[in-house]
């Protein structure tokens, strides 16, 4: 095994721990603002945000474009990276939309579960 081997293993699982991390975070140490307005029994105003997915997600950004312009300057660029960096950064912007609240205060949908992407039942 090389020294080339070892580095690429080291930074393989460097980026699968990113992944976890920015994927179980926000849901284990959410940090949250939710407000309700209720009128006669139904819910009139919802407001979502989550600081910790939206955290997550730009740190996400920030990691991969690091990393894959580290890695574009040493001559090392393979495609696993590229792969794993793709899932860091869709999953990223997945934890951005789901932060920012944007798709609950866009669409009407309401659900008692849902990732915080619908207003709650």
């Amino acid at each position: 095994m090389t020294d080339i081997d070892i580095v690429d293993r080291r930074l393989v699982k460097r980026i699968a721990i990113g992944i976890a991390l920015v994927a179980l975070l926000p849901f284990l140490l959410p940090v949250v603002i939710e407000q309700r307005n209720i009128v006669n029994g139904k819910l009139t105003e919802y407001t979502y945000l989550n600081f910790t997915a939206i955290v997550a997600g730009l740190a996400s950004f920030g990691y991969a474009y690091r990393t894959f312009t580290d890695l574009r300057f040493q001559g090392r660029h393979q495609r696993v990276f590229t792969v794993l960096l793709a899932v860091l950064v869709v999953l990223g912007l997945f934890q951005l939309v789901r932060g920012s609240g944007v798709v609950p205060a866009v669409t009407e949908c309401s659900a008692s579960f849902s990732l915080d992407f619908c207003r709650p039942a």
